[in-house]
């Protein structure tokens, strides 16, 4: 089981940062974040046994949730955003922040009829949005249908001209990515 701790001072003030810049309507409801970093156990040759954070069984540099009514209620923030502390050092600051954007972008907050909704202690209203692409891909099923695997159809379907300038606007037309 991996470890863990608070993170940093200069992390959690970089979350506080890419909310503000980019997700400011979160920062104006005074969403809060605690922000953890986990560290792969590790075997008795100092080398990890597994990754520090994984989400669906796969390896990943950081995941968020939404925090509940009863765990807020006991001192905890809205949202616990977890990073791999192993990994989070090998990042550069831009790709840091762009994490930190892609945790922060899962968070919704929760709107009525009559604007934001909050919870019994007074707190905004949580909820995970999901990506809005999701892709799975399996080699060896590639490798036996080709075009006609789904696999080949998503992939066809994210290089596309129209959705390459739309996602990746900074690869010129007709670079290979």
């Amino acid at each position: 089981m991996p470890s863990y701790e608070r993170a940093s001072k200069e992390i959690s003030k970089a979350v506080g940062s890419v909310m503000k810049r980019f997700h400011g309507a979160m920062a104006d409801a005074g969403v809060t974040i605690d922000v953890l970093t986990a560290y792969a156990k590790k075997d008795k040759n100092g080398d990890p046994t597994g990754p520090a954070v994984s989400l669906a069984g796969y390896p990943c540099i950081a995941k968020i949730k939404v925090i509940s009514t009863k765990d807020r209620a006991a001192g905890r923030a809205d949202a616990e955003l977890l990073l791999d502390g192993d990994r989070w050092p090998e990042l550069a600051d831009e790709e840091q922040t762009a994490v930190i954007d892609h945790e922060l972008t899962h968070l919704e907050l929760s709107i009525g009829e009559n604007g934001l909704r909050t919870d019994d202690l007074d707190r905004p209203k949580l909820r995970l949005r999901k990506h809005d692409h999701q892709f799975g891909w399996f080699d060896e099923v590639v490798r036996r249908h080709g075009r006609d695997s789904i696999e080949w159809q998503q992939y066809e379907h994210f290089t596309e001209v129209g959705y390459q300038q739309l996602w990746l606007p900074f690869v010129e037309e007709g670079a290979s990515v």
